[in-house]
């Protein structure tokens, strides 16, 4: 039987993004009582991780200075989190590597992962993405990227999540019903619906006007669930027709938390060139979640 202690993960640089999802992840694992561990990566120059040339060429006790500074940035932050007064277990740990792959390795499915939405921005990002977005496709747990948030204390009253009956938007449901139910937020279930609706009655003389009912039955049935789950939570519903990730993005801006599932209806395709959950985390005014259904 698993024993595992579920923790909230922080990845924490020194910068200003990190110290707001460090405050943000110390606020949620008060909230769920469970420890948090704060976890710095020590990145080496690229040629010294490509072997191009030796550690030594850096000079002197470089690679010393460097695993140094992360340590006691992550001790910083250690010290910071425990400074919040919310009673609560706070660990710390330096690493070396790259700070994305790092984080995927060091989390557990019953783990949830917070970074903040600048951390490590430049190198590579282009190519590879940046550290948010490589630890949402990659971890095989919540991830929650942090932009920033109004509410200084954490607090979360308002939860929009984004619905379109695809198993990762009932993951994305339950676990933000399931917040709902702990933060004691209202609920707003979101669904953008854009012509041709998927798998709907293309070839009907009103076809639009079916595929509008169509994603009413669809968010319909989704609030019920969530009705289902969580009685005494306040829970709305909203449908736009306009793409799924403008509609999710709209609800952010009068919320305190957004969450989507990892994958849609975009099929592989859209995973690689731009999913509504990479939208969402690039561009969320306030922390997004996005919970993976595997």
């Amino acid at each position: 039987m698993n024993t595992r202690t579920p923790r909230l993960l922080v990845g924490v640089d020194g910068t200003e993004g990190s110290v707001e999802a460090l405050r943000w992840a110390a606020h949620e694992a008060a909230r769920r009582r469970c420890p948090l561990h704060v976890l710095t990566c020590a990145e080496l120059p690229v040629a010294v991780e490509a072997g191009l040339i030796g550690s030594g060429a850096l000079g002197g006790n470089a690679v010393a200075d460097i695993v140094a500074e992360h340590e006691a940035a992550n001790q910083r932050a250690v010290t910071l989190a425990r400074s919040f007064g919310l009673d609560l277990e706070v660990t710390g740990e330096t690493v070396l590597g790259a700070a994305a792959y790092a984080l995927v390795s060091a989390a557990h499915a019953e783990d949830i992962v917070v970074v903040g939405a600048t951390a490590h921005p430049g190198r590579l990002t282009d190519v590879l993405g940046s550290v948010a977005t490589v630890v949402a496709h990659r971890a095989h747990c919540p991830v929650v990227v942090v932009h920033g948030s109004p509410r200084r204390d954490g607090a979360v009253r308002r939860i929009a999540v984004g619905v379109d009956g695809s198993p990762g938007g009932e993951a994305a449901l339950a676990w933000a019903t399931e917040e709902a139910i702990r933060c004691d937020a209202e609920l707003l279930l979101v669904h953008g619906w854009v012509y041709p609706y998927h798998g709907t009655r293309s070839g009907s003389k009103d076809a639009r006007d079916d595929m509008r009912l169509d994603a009413m039955r669809m968010l319909e049935g989704c609030t019920q669930r969530a009705r289902e789950l969580a009685p005494a939570v306040r829970c709305h519903s909203l449908i736009c027709e306009q793409s799924p990730a403008t509609a999710v993005l709209d609800a952010a801006k009068d919320a305190d938390l957004v969450v989507v599932g990892s994958r849609g209806h975009g099929g592989f395709t859209s995973l690689l060139l731009g999913s509504v959950s990479r939208t969402v985390l690039q561009h969320s005014p306030v922390p997004a979640v996005v919970v993976r259904h595997d």
